[in-house]
């Protein structure tokens, strides 16, 4: 459901934001048909004839449609809580056998170090089925990093490290954006992350 509103889903981190999407999609439209199916009904069974209904009768009780109304949408909300929670959590906690990757932005570029001091600029290689931590900083001005097949993106300030995690499981190549403007070359600042099989990441990593 989701492929009909963003790129395809090419990462595992992807799903999540796919998963999500639905969750949210599903109860919002179910509340719309919950709410205006009804409305729509009583406006018609009720509308205004005149000569007739001039003057509508006194209800009185309804107490346990009041607990019904209220009881209903807490638990949506409550259970909408706790999927966003874990959703979150999943987002901001790469797993622990993740290989980590230094970046560092600048007008209007990127770099890319990997752990045993190999570094590229502008091309980050990977390999599938592989998660990969991002450790971010920016040599100048605030910039973003945006990945959109695997659904991330992150500030990469001046003076901090963020990071992000993600993991491709599909081999080919995606486009990495910078989507805060950092000035005339903004639109420029690309990275091409190239997603290789292990045995081919490992021979580009020795050279």
């Amino acid at each position: 459901m989701m492929q009909i509103f963003s790129p395809s889903a090419a990462a595992a981190t992807a799903s999540y934001w796919d998963q999500m999407f639905n969750i949210w999609l599903v109860v919002a439209v179910g509340i719309y048909l919950v709410v205006a199916l009804p409305m729509l009904y009583f406006l018609y069974r009720y509308r205004y004839r005149k000569a007739t209904n001039e003057l509508g009768a006194i209800e009185q009780g309804g107490h346990g449609i009041e607990v019904l109304w209220t009881v209903i949408p807490l638990i949506i909300v409550i259970y909408l809580a706790m999927q966003s929670v874990s959703f979150y959590k999943q987002q901001r906690t790469p797993p622990l056998d993740s290989l980590p990757v230094k970046v560092e932005a600048m007008m209007w570029n990127w770099s890319f170090e990997y752990p045993n001091g190999k570094k590229s600029i502008a091309n980050l290689t990977v390999p599938v089925d592989k998660p990969v931590k991002l450790l971010m900083t920016s040599r100048d001005v605030i910039h973003a990093l945006h990945i959109p097949e695997a659904k991330i993106m992150e500030d990469v300030v001046p003076g901090r490290i963020t990071h992000l995690w993600f993991e491709f499981n599909e081999i080919g190549e995606y486009r990495g954006y910078c989507r805060e403007y950092c000035g005339t070359l903004h639109y420029a600042m690309l990275a091409t992350i190239k997603v290789v099989a292990q045995e081919e990441f490992e021979e580009w990593l020795e050279q």
